[in-house]
């Protein structure tokens, strides 16, 4: 783990990219070729790990899978407890070429449950990391605060919670207000000007751009 990985900051185009992570990663997500590259570099052979609101078809999961020691991933979605829905979901979103190579070994370290990110079926202190990527934006400040505190405290105290967000659908403002609450702080230097090389898209309607963020407990 690199200083330069913990700065909380925009990702650029000058960040590194992957377009195969697990799969061939469709196009129409924008961000998680730098994300999931980014995010994965956290990762290490002996942690235990936690992927929140992880996605049905989504690979992140099973990327962590290959490196972690333990990986757990939980969604809301009630597919995510079948494998042959989450193989289904693959062949739908994805495609038939990536169903039809997908390594049904990837399960094998992977612990799937179904849950709301602000109540959780894990004991407190039991993560090395806790990951949760381009999610936030999606539920509204009082559901980030809850999320935050659940993050908390599934988290080992000198773990880490691993963040992506899109921006402006995110305030910071407001989020580092959200983290104080939660007891928690950034791990490292941050800084939020927005670069010239941001990575963007329009893709979705007004211009997004995706802020990354590590972050640990204030113990």
């Amino acid at each position: 783990m690199h200083a330069v990985d913990c700065i909380s900051r925009f990702i650029t185009y000058g960040d590194a990219k992957e377009t195969h992570i697990v799969y061939d990663l469709p196009e129409a997500w924008w961000s998680r070729h730098y994300e999931y590259v980014w995010a994965g570099r956290f990762a290490t052979s002996s942690d235990v790990v936690l992927d929140v609101a992880c996605g049905v078809c989504h690979p992140f999961k099973f990327y962590l899978g290959t490196i972690a020691k333990e990986v757990y991933a939980c969604d809301s979605d009630p597919r995510i407890v079948s494998k042959n829905e989450i193989i289904q979901d693959i062949k739908d979103s994805i495609g038939e070429k990536v169903y039809s190579e997908f390594d049904d070994s990837l399960f094998d370290n992977v612990q799937l449950a179904l849950c709301d990110m602000t109540q959780m079926p894990y004991a407190d202190n039991r993560f090395d990391k806790v990951y949760c990527i381009s999610v936030l934006e999606h539920v509204d400040e009082l559901v980030q605060l809850k999320a935050l505190l659940e993050f908390s405290r599934v988290l080992k105290d000198d773990g880490l919670i691993v963040l992506t967000v899109d921006y402006p659908n995110v305030h910071m403002d407001s989020l580092m207000e959200l983290m104080k609450k939660a007891n928690l702080k950034f791990y490292g230097d941050y800084d939020f000007s927005v670069p010239d090389n941001a990575i963007s898209t329009t893709m979705w309607g007004p211009e997004l751009k995706c802020i990354r963020l590590l972050l640990c407990k204030m113990v």
